[in-house]
């Protein structure tokens, strides 16, 4: 859906003639092999080119829809590592807390109305069973929706410090992987998805493990009987 949305936005910018010369010189400068032309893109920009990546950032973050790649991506095309890691976390951070307020201030049904009835839903049982530890799962999975899960720690109430520690936690490791990837699209693609299920499969393992003890207490319980 985001991506569809994203196609929509650029279909329409196309359609505005003096846009798409600029589109294309734009695209020419960051997926090209010439270096002068990123650098002299970056100085036309100057410092409206990393403030247009902090807002597209923020507007993302309450408005979940959007793709948040795009912005990954060019921080890292135009910026390198480390200016664009430092870009792309700052983004990060100011998002997690505004999407925190936004969920604490108009609480579920606004999330609904942004995110969508079941990605709500699922994360909001997932914040409930395991608190800031769910905060710092979803952002260890780039592939998941971290910015639905601002928004729902806002709106079932978890504690906005803990939360912040453990989206800055989180965020750290995943942003620098992503930026990294980010300036190779298909190594952007496995890489993501690959951090994604390794971390999935470690969470189901935690899980499987904690079932199976719950489960060998329960039967050593009914064997021994209760105690007195």
């Amino acid at each position: 859906m985001g991506w569809l949305l994203a196609a929509v936005l650029l279909g329409g910018l196309l359609l505005i003639p003096g846009v798409r010369p600029w589109l294309w010189q734009t695209a020419s400068a960051l997926f090209g092999s010439d270096d002068t032309q990123r650098r002299a893109l970056v100085e036309r920009l100057g410092i409206w080119g990393p403030l247009a990546l902090l807002a597209g950032m923020l507007l993302q973050a309450v408005v979940p829809l959007l793709p948040a790649a795009a912005d990954v991506v060019l921080a890292s095309l135009l910026y390198g590592f480390w200016w664009g890691f430092a870009i792309v976390y700052t983004g990060t951070l100011l998002g997690a807390a505004l999407g925190y307020a936004v969920g604490r201030r108009y609480g579920g049904w606004a999330v609904r109305r942004l995110a969508g009835e079941t990605m709500t839903r699922r994360l909001e049982q997932f914040a409930e069973e395991r608190g800031v530890q769910a905060v710092l799962l979803v952002r260890l999975m780039p592939a998941l929706k971290a910015e639905v899960m601002n928004l729902v720690a806002g709106a079932v109430g978890m504690s906005f410090w803990p939360f912040m520690a453990a989206s800055a936690l989180g965020a750290l490791p995943a942003t620098a992987l992503v930026v990294w990837l980010a300036a190779s699209p298909q190594r952007l693609f496995w890489g993501v998805l690959g951090l994604s299920v390794a971390v999935g499969l470690g969470a189901a393992g935690r899980w499987w493990w904690h079932r199976k003890v719950v489960v060998q207490k329960r039967r050593t319980k009914a064997v021994t009987g209760p105690s007195e």
